[in-house]
């Protein structure tokens, strides 16, 4: 580290949360969070849930400059597999990922580019920086890490719709077949005389819908044949407790579409501020497939959330079709990065020589072609 950088910035890495709480604290209360995957439950909950894992060292990196002020904050690991490697405190689940920002973060390029010398000098030996699902601006303002490190645009991308208006003057602006579809798969769902939309709020009941949400979760995902890890004991154990923790400060919300006992779909999602995210779906098949119990669940829950002051509705990363049907914005992402050691280089090679196809249109095309002929 250069002397100008260490001057400028004090780094500091606690190896819990529960060192590292203190100190963060100021960042969630004065600092805009850049989504509720940055707010407090989501990450303490996230720390206790899977820093006992020998794979996971949690590094909890805070950042003052040289006159004590908060600066920036990082919610990072040291990952151990194949290579040693930095990443944020995410496992295949945080869908977006950005340091908290303090009064004195970086306000150029310059002033980032000395913070991120100073804060890889603090980190511990690694191979690998690997950042993915990176946010671009936080708060209305350049992500510093961004500005340090540059990036690739990710194939990944956020999906948001702000309502700054009234919800029905919002309902009319979608396109006339998407706004008659959502009014068509309410008669048909209530044509069902058990049928109600219900936000879960009782412990007992949050815990019989959680249990019908990810059940039918993991039989809708190993059905198409693709890997599932939701129901792993340590990610069970995360989502089960941030839920039913969140329901006393609001932070979680559980809604569902019903019949009688049986649960037709249930969203599960996470709030900060005016900002609500959807984690975690299901629905039901067979006769309720009319009634498109997915996009469903979601508009009711939006409209109820509206009333209550929501504004930002994220539909998270994924581009599926129900998401477009709500004429998403989509939100761009990045990836970033930087070897650390020459076990590194593969990877950092692998991952430019993608981007730079990705970026090549006609490169990407031949590729292809290629891959298919050598199938």
């Amino acid at each position: 580290m250069s002397s100008g950088a260490r001057d400028r910035w004090t780094v500091t890495v606690h190896g819990s949360w529960q060192e590292a709480a203190g100190d963060w604290r100021p960042f969630f209360a004065e600092g805009p969070s850049p989504t509720p995957f940055q707010a407090e439950p989501w990450l303490a909950h996230w720390y206790a849930a899977f820093s006992g894992r020998p794979d996971v060292q949690p590094l909890l990196v805070h950042v003052a400059d040289a006159g004590g002020a908060a600066a920036v904050a990082l919610p990072l690991i040291l990952r151990r597999d194949r290579l040693r490697t930095i990443e944020f405190a995410d496992l295949g689940i945080t869908d977006y990922n950005a340091p908290l920002l303090g009064p004195a973060a970086p306000v150029d390029v310059a002033e980032a580019q000395s913070l991120w010398r100073a804060v890889r000098a603090a980190l511990p030996p690694a191979d690998l920086i690997e950042f993915t699902k990176v946010v671009t601006e936080i708060g209305g303002r350049p992500n510093p890490l961004v500005q340090a490190l540059g990036g690739e645009a990710s194939h990944l991308f956020g999906n948001y719709v702000r309502i700054d208006t009234d919800y029905e003057t919002w309902l009319r602006s979608l396109a006339k077949e998407n706004r008659k579809e959502l009014g068509r798969f309410w008669r048909v769902f209530t044509r069902d005389e058990r049928a109600r939309f219900i936000f879960v709020e009782d412990a007992e009941t949050v815990r019989k819908i959680y249990g019908y949400l990810t059940a039918q979760q993991s039989a809708r995902i190993r059905s198409l044949g693709l890997p599932y890890l939701l129901d792993e004991p340590d990610y069970d154990a995360f989502y089960r407790d941030l839920l039913l923790d969140g329901l006393k400060d609001g932070s979680a919300k559980l809604s569902a579409l019903v019949a009688g006992d049986e649960l037709v779909a249930g969203l599960f999602g996470i709030a900060h501020g005016d900002h609500y995210s959807m984690v975690r779906i299901s629905t039901a098949g067979g006769e309720w497939a009319n009634c498109s119990p997915g996009r469903l669940v979601i508009e009711r829950t939006m409209e109820a959330l509206h009333r209550q002051g929501y504004r930002v509705f994220d539909f998270t990363i994924g581009d599926y079709g129900h998401k477009r049907a709500f004429e998403v914005e989509r939100v761009p992402l990045v990836s970033i990065h930087e070897s650390l050691s020459w076990r590194g280089w593969s990877t950092v090679g692998y991952e430019g020589a993608k981007a730079f196809v990705k970026r090549h249109p006609a490169i990407e095309k031949l590729a292809r072609k290629v891959l298919r002929r050598a199938a």
